[in-house]
């Protein structure tokens, strides 16, 4: 643990983050010694981030993140035992279940309707992974702790009604995304000018998200402006959206990069 504390203190910037740290160096303590599955809450985008440098660190190769299906932005992190090759998925040792919630014909729910109303019951928020809005309603990712509770209790997200069920993760429904295509032209590959033409933003508007933390590329938190983005890299601004690079068309007249730019929602 010695090696560890030296490491949460190099990385973490906060208490909070060394807090985090330090409980997933717990976790990953007790998966060694007792030989059993051991894992975090729900992560988000930052934390998620902060742990994989902690790890890389560490030099921890039994660890696994997932949040129920592939490009989940908020994960739990798991520690595997030597004798365990593959994630539970389903049964005993998965701790994560579905609440699918019904809502009524013609009512308008958003994510923000979902959240605010489970936050409203005085939940967690590291106990609800990602919220996936569908024309039935919405599939919640949670704690299987949590999810009695809200079988009993859920019933309402702002003043519509809801009919709730427990699903199994293997009839999750992940939504199609809206997507959307932009041809542009950029100066470079550097992180801080794709994202600019992504979301529509001044570079260096894009640079200072960058540095404040709030940029990930495939789910990885970056704080460098002039990291090269290469083509399917996965780029997410948190709180505005999230986008990829589909293809690098070649180079304009002007010798500028020509882009072919998805976005999603």
């Amino acid at each position: 643990m010695a090696k560890s504390g030296d490491i949460i203190n190099g990385i973490a910037k906060t208490q909070e983050e060394r807090i985090l740290l330090t409980q997933i160096a717990a976790k990953a303590e007790a998966c060694r010694e007792k030989c059993y599955l051991t894992h975090t809450k729900f992560l988000d985008m930052h934390e998620g981030a902060l742990a994989a440098q902690f790890l890389r660190t560490l030099g921890e190769k039994n660890a696994r993140f997932w949040g129920g299906y592939e490009h989940a932005e908020r994960q739990v992190l798991f520690f595997l035992p030597e004798w365990m090759e593959e994630l539970p998925a389903e049964g005993e040792d998965c701790p994560m279940t579905v609440i699918r919630c019904f809502k009524q014909k013609g009512d308008n729910l958003t994510h923000r309707d979902y959240l605010g109303s489970l936050m409203g019951m005085g939940l967690r928020r590291d106990g609800i992974g990602d919220i996936l809005v569908g024309e039935h309603g919405a599939d919640i990712l949670v704690l299987k702790e949590i999810a009695p509770y809200l079988l009993m209790n859920y019933t309402k997200a702002g003043r519509k009604s809801l009919r709730v069920a427990e699903i199994p993760l293997s009839q999750l429904t992940v939504p199609q995304e809206k997507v959307s295509f932009v041809r542009d032209t950029v100066a470079s590959m550097r992180l801080d000018a794709v994202a600019s033409s992504l979301f529509r933003l001044s570079r260096a508007k894009a640079a200072d998200a960058i540095r404040a933390g709030k940029v990930f590329v495939n789910q990885q938190e970056c704080l460098r402006p002039d990291k090269e983005v290469q083509e399917k890299d996965r780029i997410t601004l948190r709180g505005t959206g999230r986008g990829e690079v589909e293809e690098i068309l070649g180079e304009s007249k002007k010798g500028r990069i020509v882009v072919l730019l998805k976005r999603f929602g």
